[in-house]
């Protein structure tokens, strides 16, 4: 299963995931969307566990960091898992994304392992940890 989203869709689903497939496709949306979407479906203690040197990142580092890449134009999923239990859910899946660097060339493929920790909470299903490991390209 390959799950893609790149348009955002605008409803109270992306503000309030009721449930951990509707928090995944809204973080695939936040991540194409930019800071602030992303902020909202984050625990203010949520860390980061990023890049080929494993970067461990607060909230707030971590979206600094982000930023700081390049804007995520795409996003997709696939082999997508999840375990979900006692208002904690555990998401792992391949996840690439199509960034733009530098406004006047074509955006470059990133492609990673993802393990993202979601929580329930009154606000809706919010990540509390994400690792994403590098992969590179299959040949």
């Amino acid at each position: 299963m390959t799950t893609v989203y790149s348009e955002p869709t605008g409803t109270d689903d992306d503000r309030r995931p009721a449930t951990v497939a509707q928090a995944e496709a809204a973080w695939l949306v936040a991540i194409t969307k930019g800071d602030e979407e992303q902020r909202h479906l984050m625990l203010r203690d949520c860390v980061i566990v990023h890049g080929p040197v494993g970067n461990v990142h607060d909230r707030e580092r971590f979206l600094t960091y982000n930023a700081s890449m390049g804007a995520t134009e795409t996003a997709e999923t696939s082999e997508v898992m999840c375990r979900e239990r006692g208002g904690r859910a555990i998401v792992t899946c391949y996840q690439k994304m199509n960034i733009r660097r530098v406004p006047d060339l074509p955006p470059f493929l990133v492609q990673a392992v993802a393990t993202r920790v979601w929580f329930s909470t009154d606000e809706g299903w919010r990540l509390g940890h994400m690792q994403l490991s590098r992969r590179q390209p299959s040949v």
